[in-house]
């Protein structure tokens, strides 16, 4: 029984010992790509896309306010949210936001309906739906809109508290 164990130990300790082998370049001096005597080899460098941690490099993160206080007969009240990326070339981040309820209207708890809509906040027309893809693979700024309530709807109901959501779809695509 000794003798067994004393052999598989001693397997163990040759198998513990083993160096795994690398690709390697080894410079010799009678290697014959001595030019003017002096040899030279070159080493490949490469990036991977995986992060230290075997996790993927690309990534992104897109802050949304998870509650946003429009105040009483405001017609114009700004929405910004942040967007930051770092993708692979060629991959983009599209985002839209669009009523919960696709009536673009807050509701209040009689049932009353306040309308909204959407508009640019650089002055542009009116969107019915926010849809934004970044122009590039790395992003980090700031995105914004405008909610809008026409002075005509804010006094065309009771003053309540009205509430609705919107919904934000985020997907990596294509450029």
């Amino acid at each position: 029984m000794k003798k067994v164990l004393a052999i598989v130990l001693s397997v163990i300790m040759m198998f513990a010992v083993c160096v795994p082998a690398f690709a390697v370049t080894t410079i010799t001096d009678n290697a014959p790509a001595i030019v003017d005597g002096k040899q030279t080899t070159d080493s490949l460098l490469k990036t991977s896309t995986e992060k230290e941690d075997g996790t993927d490099g690309a990534s992104y993160v897109v802050t949304i306010p998870a509650e946003t206080i429009i105040p009483w007969e405001k017609v114009k009240t700004l929405f910004s949210y942040s967007v930051k990326t770092q993708l692979e070339a060629g991959k983009r981040l599209a985002i839209s936001a669009a009523s919960q309820s696709g009536a673009n209207e807050l509701v209040d708890a009689a049932g009353n309906k306040l309308p909204y809509s959407f508009s640019k906040t650089n002055g542009g027309e009116a969107i019915e739906t926010l849809n934004y893809t970044t122009e590039s693979e790395v992003v980090n700024t700031n995105r914004t809109f405008n909610i809008d309530i026409a002075s005509t709807a804010w006094q065309a109901v009771p003053v309540n508290e009205y509430t609705g959501y919107l919904t934000f779809t985020v997907e990596v695509v294509n450029a």
